[in-house]
């Protein structure tokens, strides 16, 4: 399931993956609150990665592909926090093909994900 993270400023999504991963999900939580947060302009999230891809239904997954296209560009940085290695790979490899400034934690750097995302200054996508 996804939970937003509470007491980050507006213009930063905070959420985390624990768990099952549904449709529902996206339909109901993550889709609506980017849709929202967009308006305003670039987003900055705190992405933390507890599940797997192995805990994503198959509609999830075709979700997260949808939602990943979709909204590729309204993100200005991302902070990621996992503690699958394979993800930080991958994040490493299509990094500069991004247009959002991205960076890897640990789950027990968490903290410090959400300090470097407040504290970032704002810098334009390409």
């Amino acid at each position: 399931m996804y939970r937003f993270i509470e007491g980050l400023p507006p213009d930063v999504l905070g959420i985390e993956a624990d768990g099952k991963i549904t449709h529902e999900d996206y339909r109901d939580r993550l889709i609506p609150k980017v849709e929202a947060m967009r308006a305003d302009g670039p987003i900055k999230a705190v992405m933390v990665m507890r599940s797997d891809m192995s805990d994503y239904s198959l509609e999830a997954l075709w979700d997260d592909q949808i939602f990943g296209f979709s909204h590729w560009r309204d993100f200005s940085r991302l902070a990621l926090v996992t503690d699958h290695r394979w993800m930080k790979t991958a994040v490493a490899i299509f990094r500069p093909f991004y247009p959002a400034e991205i960076r890897t934690f640990s789950l027990a750097e968490l903290d410090a994900a959400k300090a470097w995302i407040v504290g970032a200054k704002e810098t334009q996508p390409a």
